[in-house]
């Protein structure tokens, strides 16, 4: 590839890498106002104070969109009943896919997409989320956009031999059949990168299809921080005003007229000794004067922007409201209604994630070399994690025994994260508790228990 496009390329995306920044600042509670604050720019000799508050509205709705879509891990079914394909295919996820699923939605909510790369190592399936500035996808120009290459570029410290710390910058472009590796001599902050030959590199993957994974926040592309930003900033604004003016207040300004005295000293210490001041008359014969100045804030008015505020970041983000506090023994109905905004929300991006998990789940049978893999439906099953009625859930799970199947009840238990797992345990209690009816009526005289096998095979 040409390194002067590598170049342009980089500096280019300037502006995309700048956004996705200040998107995981607001996620990291490093919000503008740290920068700017509210002074104006010339200085006020009534204003001193210049509190910088920021708060972290954008990490709480997005740490609550992420557990409540990921704290139970999505389920797989490919629908070979008859093998351990399920099984299979959740050994190849292994001990990281449920932290790997959050941390994909956390990326996605800040940064719009998130990007899932996977690879074969050591005969092994391994995948890793990829930091979004980091990832350049090409795709072809066809209404049902294909993925045909992909441009990831990060900066690498290394040590030199008079141990100073260098930044390198590591340019890879990727296809469906190898890979390409560009090092480059400076940061990703600078224009001035430099190309050091020798430590090119290409390789081949043999996996077919560019080995990298879209996982899109919601169907238009827009990270959910654009929705309520503004009214951070204004919340941020209105209440490092509001310590400011408290801080500021504590301080009162005197004026005098005609004081009695010869420096602003002596009027303090005597003013702490004496609990007076003195003031003379000038020549024309007025007497002088001692006011105060204090700056007065306006409580109720401040309050109640403050709460207009909160309350629109929590509807515009489609969050939960923090301070509701009537749902102590709601009904299943009630909590749903409590849970609308969010599970829009959070419905929009499963639809996105469905795709992406396919495309993983497909990859991992193909490594597997599952017969038919290309066309295997997948089953997904989501569970939501959310305040339930406990009693409530247990009756409509009892009540639905024989009108719809045990696979079925188990799949949709909040209780039950790994359903294949909780079917064979319940088949073997089944068949732990026939053993011991057939030995208590074989001890009570030999009763056949013929009919009840029947019963049990026909379950």
């Amino acid at each position: 590839m040409d390194i002067n496009k590598i170049k342009r390329i980089i500096a280019q995306d300037y502006d995309r890498r700048r956004q996705i920044a200040i998107e995981k600042r607001y996620y990291e509670n490093d919000n503008i106002i740290k920068d700017k604050g509210i002074l104006p720019n010339d200085t006020d000799p009534i204003r001193n104070a210049d509190n910088r508050i920021s708060h972290n509205f954008h990490q709480l709705i997005t740490d609550e969109k992420v557990a409540y879509m990921f704290t139970y891990p999505v389920l797989f079914d490919v629908g070979d009943k008859n093998t351990n394909t399920n099984k299979k295919i959740a050994e190849t996820l292994g001990d990281d896919y449920k932290s790997e699923s959050a941390y994909l939605c956390t990326n996605a909510t800040n940064s719009k997409v998130g990007w899932l790369h996977y690879w074969i190592e050591n005969s092994k399936f391994q995948y890793a989320t990829v930091e979004t500035e980091q990832c350049i996808p090409v795709f072809d120009g066809k209404l049902k956009k294909k993925l045909v290459g992909f441009y990831r570029y990060y900066e690498i410290f290394e040590e030199d031999e008079r141990y100073d710390i260098k930044s390198y910058v590591i340019f890879e472009l990727w296809d469906k059949k190898h890979c390409e590796k560009y090092k480059f001599k400076g940061n990703l902050s600078g224009t001035g990168l430099t190309y050091i030959p020798e430590e090119y590199n290409t390789f081949n993957h043999d996996l077919g299809e560019v080995p990298f994974i879209e996982f899109k926040n919601n169907r238009n592309m827009i990270s959910d921080l654009k929705k309520y930003k503004d009214l951070i900033d204004i919340y941020d604004k209105v209440m490092s005003g509001y310590i400011n003016d408290i801080e500021d207040i504590q301080q009162i300004i005197y004026i005098l007229e005609n004081f009695g005295g010869e420096s602003l000293k002596e009027f303090t210490g005597n003013l702490k000794r004496f609990k007076a001041a003195k003031v003379g008359i000038d020549e024309k014969g007025i007497k002088g004067d001692l006011r105060t100045l204090q700056i007065e804030i306006p409580v109720e008015a401040r309050n109640s922007i403050l709460d207009i505020l909160k309350k629109q970041i929590y509807e515009s983000g489609q969050a939960l409201q923090q301070d509701n506090e009537d749902f102590g023994n709601a009904s299943g109905v009630a909590l749903k209604f409590f849970y609308r905004k969010l599970e829009l929300k959070a419905g929009l991006t499963q639809i996105e994630f469905e795709k992406g998990f396919n495309q993983l789940v497909r990859a991992i049978m193909k490594f597997l070399n599952i017969k038919d893999w290309e066309n295997k439906p997948i089953t997904q099953t989501w569970t939501r994690n959310m305040i339930s009625n406990d009693l409530e859930n247990a009756q409509i799970a009892s009540q639905s025994v024989d009108i719809i199947s045990d696979d079925s009840i188990i799949k949709n238990h909040p209780w039950v994260e790994k359903p294949e797992e909780e079917i064979k345990k319940l088949k073997k209690q089944r068949e732990e508790a026939q053993k011991r009816r057939q030995e208590i009526f074989a001890n009570a005289g030999g009763f056949d228990d013929t009919h009840n096998k029947d019963n049990d095979n026909k379950e």
